[in-house]
């Protein structure tokens, strides 16, 4: 038999992880992209713009943003962002402490207070534009409030004034310095970029690059549809004019016909046939059938499904799992911009108005989880000893609450334990009459006095009952060993004092009985 081989180990020895971490290639940047060893674009100067990594922009407009202006005037491409953006804005927003102390807590409340005096729905709609586009800029107008820093404002603005250079610093294109631009100040400008799938793309990658070619031949098929339902929608005027008619006199002729009929007419000589003109009408074109093809590829980039715009929801497959395609998708584009907001603006507050706090977190709520399961988990937990605080019952199901009155200790006036019932009010004090509504003192009856009693002393004994239940329940392993031990126990458990208890209670409730038929008859025997 051959000796196995002794494998080695890869774990570094010991002082070898701290000196990797103190060699220079674990610290710094290695694959950057402004240092020309990017293949893909080359040399890029600090100070040169960036070129926009979205082809088609490039290569259809020039790199100018305008060109996606006349995509998104496309109406399907308008309502497939409007679900993109007005579903996000749509979920309630919330401001979560970055952590557990007190001056988290802090922090958070006042971005909360800071972003109640915004419209942030408005600022969240135009900054979600960069879905479409690729990115977004905002420029935040801060304030002095008291020795601390806060938000005066938040525009978004157009993005066509902006590029990012070789550093991917953001620039300020204008007519003194249009290339490069000016260097922006820090901590200034909101960014928010989407859709790129590489770090090395400043600009982001938005739908419009994938919308452009079905928008281009949609409104290709449009155009040349409106042309066939002109031409075959109406008659084709035909014109004949003797021979040796002269040129001049031909063309009066034609447009005289134009004048009735614009692009759907025709001159020729006498003797000359036109059948064709009926042949070529009875040709078919399905512009309608392209056109929807083009649109359902638009909704299939934009949405990921077609049902909530189309209305086909029901017919193509399950409802719920379409809306929750297109929830996901409206997720993600929340959680980027808040992302965003959240490394840039709140960050930026945190370390001005409250340093060393952690950073409080903004967010849309999508948790639309169903309320009757939730219920149903409430419960079961509450059942197992824990009781919800009235934050959390405010916050999950809406409305007023307060905590139920607990339960009097039994007694002589109080024999079934419930909680104490509030008098009534001084009718002197609500009206100003000096007459006063006491309440009345409701005597127990007999019974009920013993059923109290009886409650009371049988408590004990079921409770010493339900301790050997439970540690029969502790020592088994399963719900089967469980049921066999509880069958084996049963004649064992200390059920003696309990069945006196209850041997006496019944007593009781058969002689009150007796003694309640007997006044109610009359008879005094």
């Amino acid at each position: 038999m051959a000796k196995p081989t002794k494998t080695r180990s890869r774990r570094p020895a010991p002082g070898a992880v701290a000196d990797f971490a103190a060699t220079k290639a674990d610290k710094q940047e290695i694959a950057a992209s402004r240092d020309g060893r990017d293949i893909t674009r080359g040399w890029l100067y600090p100070l040169q713009l960036a070129p926009v990594d979205d082809t088609v922009l490039l290569e259809r407009g020039g790199g100018d943003y305008r060109t996606y202006d006349e995509v998104i005037r496309d109406d399907t491409v308008r309502a497939a962002v409007n679900q993109r953006v007005h579903g996000v804005i749509a979920r309630p927003w919330q401001v979560r402490p970055g952590g557990k102390r007190a001056i988290d807590k802090a922090a958070a409340d006042f971005l909360q207070g800071e972003l109640d005096a915004l419209q942030w729905d408005n600022v969240t709609a135009q900054m979600l534009s960069g879905v479409f586009y690729g990115f977004s800029v905002a420029e935040v107008i801060w304030r002095a409030d008291g020795g601390k820093v806060g938000i005066a404002d938040i525009r978004v603005r157009n993005r066509r004034r902006f590029g990012f250079d070789g550093e991917s610093r953001l620039r300020l294109k204008t007519l003194e310095n249009p290339w490069p631009g000016e260097l922006l100040p820090e901590r200034k400008f909101w960014v928010a970029r989407f859709g790129a799938d590489h770090f090395d793309a400043p600009y982001g990658l938005g739908l419009a690059h994938y919308l452009y070619w079905p928008v281009w031949m949609k409104r290709n098929a449009l155009r040349f549809w409106a042309v066939y339902l002109e031409k075959f929608g109406t008659p084709t005027v035909l014109g004949r004019y003797p021979g040796g008619t002269s040129e001049e006199e031909q063309n009066k002729l034609l447009a005289a016909l134009q004048a009735v009929v614009r692009d759907s007419t025709v001159i020729l000589p006498e003797g000359m046939a036109a059948e064709l003109l009926e042949a070529t009408r009875a040709g078919t074109a399905d512009h309608a059938g392209f056109i929807a093809a083009m649109d359902r590829a638009i909704l299939k980039v934009s949405l990921g499904q077609t049902a909530t715009v189309e209305g086909t929801a029901g017919k193509l497959g399950n409802d719920s799992e379409r809306e929750r395609v297109k929830d996901a998708i409206l997720q993600a584009d929340a959680d980027v911009l808040s992302a965003s907001f959240c490394d840039s603006v709140s960050t930026w507050l945190t370390e001005w108005n409250f340093p060393g706090a952690a950073v409080p977190q903004v967010w849309r709520v999508f948790d639309d989880e169903d309320l009757d399961r939730r219920i149903v988990r409430d419960k079961a937990i509450f059942d197992m000893g824990f009781v919800p605080s009235l934050k959390y019952l405010t916050e999950t199901y809406g409305g007023e609450w307060e905590e139920k009155p607990k339960p009097e200790p039994v007694g002589r006036n109080n024999p079934t334990g419930e909680p104490a019932a509030k008098p009534l009010a001084n009718h002197a004090e609500t009206s100003g009459s000096p007459i006063h509504a006491e309440p009345k003192d409701a005597d127990p009856t007999p019974v009920t006095a013993q059923v109290a009693q009886m409650q009371a002393e049988a408590r004990i004994a079921w409770e010493e009952i339900l301790e050997r239940v439970q540690a029969l329940a502790d020592e088994a392993e399963s719900l089967e060993a469980l049921r066999e031990r509880l069958l084996s126990a049963y004649g064992d458990l200390p059920t003696d004092e309990l069945a006196e208890i209850m041997a006496m209670g019944f007593a009781a409730a058969d002689l009150a009985g007796r003694l309640d038929v007997k006044e109610e008859s009359g008879d005094g025997r």
